[in-house]
């Protein structure tokens, strides 16, 4: 459980606060050798100089298998699971379905990837009655989840541009890193959000996680053992939440048909004025101080 490892890396790197600690296992979970990890003194250092200048010790790593063909297949099933929406079906667009599945087989087998299913009902077909010209070729999709965020950074950041660190122009990697960074830890943000709820209503959840369907994303839906129903947003951003982000989340969560008992909001930097004063039993506000129960 990354949970598990969440806290483990803690162990490894007391010295961080909280925001930090997500920031970094963000990146480094599951590096390769975290105790012989250099040490300096910001994430983007420490990124430049145990990632960035280490490409050519670190690249023989992601040498899955002898058989040259299929390594690649696998690095391109990834790096497009990385870059993209993470849909199973995203990555035919590369390979053809007899390779795809054959590259998934391998790093379901290794733990590499799990599936992320979908909750997306399936659409009714009414006799006589055609589907829309939109929804005939429409397919339900699950999405992936990398098991090793080190294994997603690579695949978002370092693999795309192996061309330019085998020359050694390295500063604009770490530029696009700089650039984007916030963006890719996002995602780990999510996941992270969500094994709070889960920790907060331990033994109560029937079932969490994002929910995306053919008009929507969420970043989290969680169902309780009661039939209570929570709607989450996560922002990981260098400003404080308004009430705006409130107003579209029950928007979208009105567009999905679903009827929400909390809303919850997830936010790196706080919130506003407003939203604090509106917090209740409705209205569920997280910030970074709230993620320190994971490490107890």
């Amino acid at each position: 459980m990354k949970t598990d490892r969440f806290k483990s890396f803690y162990k490894h790197l007391p010295f961080l606060d909280i925001k930090e600690l997500i920031d970094y296992f963000a990146v480094f979970d599951s590096y390769f050798d975290l105790d012989q990890l250099k040490r300096y003194d910001n994430l983007l250092d420490n990124i430049k100089y145990n990632i960035v200048y280490m490409y050519d010790d670190l690249k023989k790593e992601f040498d899955f298998t002898d058989d040259e063909s299929l390594n690649s297949d696998i690095q391109t099933l990834l790096y497009r699971l990385a870059i993209g929406t993470r849909k199973h079906y995203s990555i035919y667009k590369d390979l053809s379905h007899v390779r795809g599945k054959v590259a998934y087989s391998y790093l379901f087998k290794y733990n590499i990837l799990f599936t992320e299913s979908s909750r997306e009902k399936p659409i009714i077909k009414i006799a006589n009655q055609p589907l829309k010209k939109e929804l005939r070729g429409y397919k339900i999709e699950d999405k992936m989840r990398f098991s090793k965020e080190f294994y997603r950074f690579w695949f978002t950041f370092i693999y795309p541009n192996r061309h330019l660190l085998a020359n050694g122009e390295y500063n604009e990697v770490i530029k696009q890193i700089e650039d984007n960074l916030d963006y890719f830890i996002s995602l780990f943000f999510e996941e992270i959000s969500n094994s709070l709820l889960n920790s907060i209503y331990k033994g109560r959840v029937v079932e969490s996680g994002a929910y995306w369907d053919k008009d929507v994303e969420i970043d989290l839906l969680v169902r309780l053992d009661d039939g209570t129903t929570i709607v989450g947003e996560c922002k990981y951003k260098n400003h404080k939440i308004s009430k705006n982000t409130l107003n579209k989340l029950q928007k979208v969560a009105f567009k999905a048909d679903i009827k929400v008992d909390t809303f919850a909001l997830f936010s790196k930097n706080g919130f506003s004025n407003e939203l604090i004063r509106l917090k209740n039993d409705k209205l569920l506000l997280f910030d970074l101080e709230d993620f320190k129960r994971l490490l107890l």
